[in-house]
């Protein structure tokens, strides 16, 4: 599905970024805990983990390519390419599973004519399912960017799309 995401083929921290990371230096001398909050940065910087960004991360934090690699595919907080402006993500364990999430994929299929992994045409909305949000007391649960919506059912997660659709 084509959806104007570009990706990413030079990286280096912004400036804010860059900054940011020199202060988690002095707080975690240990080269390799700092992987996780680079990785955060780069996020933040540009939406997603790509290849070159790994490299960087590796090259900043002087661990190996394939640990970032290993960091960034096991961890479901990591985008591995460009998501939409609002990252739906549908909590797929088994809490929310017996509680409704299955109907909740259902809704965003059906509302945005998208299915897991892929973004609507215009670049607004990524659907994944992931693993485990950690919120089995208040399941199903949606994540949207870093928003967590508990409890959430076809009807509420529809009405939260069309107010993301105004925005």
């Amino acid at each position: 599905m084509s959806n104007g995401l570009q990706e990413v083929t030079e990286y280096s921290f912004s400036k804010k970024s860059d900054e940011r990371f020199k202060e988690l230096e002095k707080k975690f001398p240990e080269k390799n805990s700092l992987v996780l909050w680079a990785l955060h940065l780069v996020q933040e910087d540009i939406g997603y983990v790509p290849e070159v960004a790994m490299e960087y991360v590796a090259q900043k934090t002087g661990v190996s390519k394939s640990w970032v690699s290993g960091v960034v595919t096991f961890y479901s907080m990591y985008n591995k390419k460009p998501v939409g402006k609002y990252h739906l993500q549908v909590c797929h364990n088994v809490s929310c599973w017996l509680n409704g999430s299955d109907k909740l994929e259902e809704a965003i299929k059906r509302k945005l004519n998208i299915e897991h992994g892929e973004t609507t045409n215009d670049g607004k909305f990524t659907f994944s399912h992931v693993e485990c949000l950690a919120s089995c007391g208040t399941s199903p649960v949606v994540q949207v960017n870093n928003d967590y919506h508990e409890k959430m059912t076809p009807e509420k997660l529809e009405e939260l799309i069309d107010e993301l659709k105004q925005k």
